[in-house]
């Protein structure tokens, strides 16, 4: 994991994944490379993921962006452009399974959301207060991840 400024990603369409933090506004990513190697640091020497089993929400879903209509059927279905996968074509791609895995990813991403909205209420209210905001490490712990 590693933390990105405003600058070093594109999210100005989601404002709402920024964590206000002691050296500014930040969004956590997942750290790309390995051992000098480009791409997911979980990608095998093999290029096949190592960790496939419990691999993110995120993951599961690529490289697709569906959109779904109120009664579930799918409006539209996009290609990320971030990256090549030679299974986005292959027809084995069910629109149920991505349909339940997009909105548990909508779930995790509007609690994970509603977190960050708290934090940085927390953290405007000590810059109020003439406290600095307080740490990344500090916000992991908010999170119960450390």
């Amino acid at each position: 994991m590693r933390w990105v400024d405003r600058h070093g990603i594109e999210m100005d369409d989601e404002p709402e994944g920024f964590v206000s933090l002691r050296q500014g506004k930040r969004v956590m990513v997942l750290r790309h490379g390995r051992n000098g190697r480009r791409g997911c640091r979980y990608l095998g020497t093999d290029d096949r993921c190592t960790i496939y089993k419990s691999r993110p929400l995120g993951c599961r879903i690529f490289p697709f962006d569906p959109t779904f209509r109120k009664d579930g059927t799918l409006r539209r279905l996009q290609l990320i452009q971030a990256t090549d996968c030679k299974y986005e074509l292959d027809g084995k791609n069910d629109v149920g399974e991505m349909q339940a895995l997009h909105k548990r990813y909508e779930v995790a991403t509007e609690s994970y959301q509603d977190k960050i909205a708290d934090w940085n209420k927390a953290q405007a209210k000590r810059k109020r207060s003439g406290k600095k905001p307080e740490t990344a490490r500090r916000f992991l712990e908010f999170l119960g991840l450390s």
